[in-house]
């Protein structure tokens, strides 16, 4: 249950086999088969492609996606799977499928959209176009946040009565994209310090219980050396967001 919540808005080209068939999920790895698990579109369940680490298409998916990041396969082939004993999952989906080949392998961002006005229960959170001020209720917020290149609201849940959104600063091609959490209560709006690896491949998850987690791969510039680039493309970092306002970075707090 809690993996159908996690992922209930990532959709997915839900057919059982084609040779051509875009696949996408958030990848878990397992021992000996690994699989992606997304939410049929059609009947709200969790399903899963499963694949074999050491076959063709795991390897190539476990070189190009990381666990509990969303994972999409360009160019795939499934097949039902009626053998399902070799599946060691913590969920178990409504219907398996085996992925048999993959190709155009990589890793995507998980957002809402990329809004500029959004109305909380407690007023209106904007972005004012003409510099990239993050305003509440038309008014400034103190202190400034101020977008890059452009500002954006890419997630928002509801907390108790607590609003929570996740705002994305949008920079160059030295540092695509930095986050922040904001929260809007009674009281008023409070921001979280900025906080990200500069990457703009998020996959954000909200538990009421305990607040907003949002992984994403690690970045070196574009000026890097290649073999750099790619190393850290496959690193992930964690970010967790608490209803006291606090951000941590695998544990350790973000000033």
């Amino acid at each position: 249950m809690k993996k159908i919540l996690a992922i209930a808005f990532i959709a997915t080209s839900f057919a059982a086999t084609s040779a051509a068939e875009v696949t996408e999920g958030v990848l878990e790895k397992g021992s000996t088969y690994s699989a992606l698990f997304t939410v049929s579109p059609e009947l709200g369940d969790l399903v899963g492609y499963a694949f074999k680490n050491q076959s063709t298409a795991g390897k190539t998916i476990l070189q190009n996606c990381l666990p509990g990041m969303l994972c999409k396969l360009g160019q795939s082939s499934t097949r039902p799977l009626e053998d399902t004993t070799g599946l060691k999952f913590d969920d178990q989906p409504s219907g398996w499928y085996e992925i048999t080949k993959a190709r155009d392998v990589g890793m995507e961002t998980v957002v809402f959209g990329y809004e500029k006005s959004l109305k909380t229960r407690y007023g209106v959170v904007s972005v004012r176009e003409e510099d990239q001020f993050l305003l509440f209720r038309g008014k400034p917020v103190k202190p400034a946040i101020e977008g890059n290149s452009s500002l954006s609201i890419v997630a928002n849940y509801e907390m108790g009565q607590t609003d929570v959104l996740l705002l994305q600063n949008t920079g160059g091609t030295a540092c695509p994209a930095l986050f922040r959490v904001v929260h809007i209560n009674p009281t008023g709006l409070r921001a979280s310090p900025e906080f990200g690896t500069c990457s703009d491949i998020i996959y954000p998850r909200f538990d009421p219980k305990i607040g907003v987690t949002v992984s994403m791969i690690g970045f070196q510039g574009p000026f890097e050396p290649a073999a750099a680039q790619r190393k850290a493309a496959m690193s992930k970092t964690v970010y967790r967001w608490t209803p006291d306002g606090r951000v941590t970075e695998t544990g350790k707090p973000v000033r």
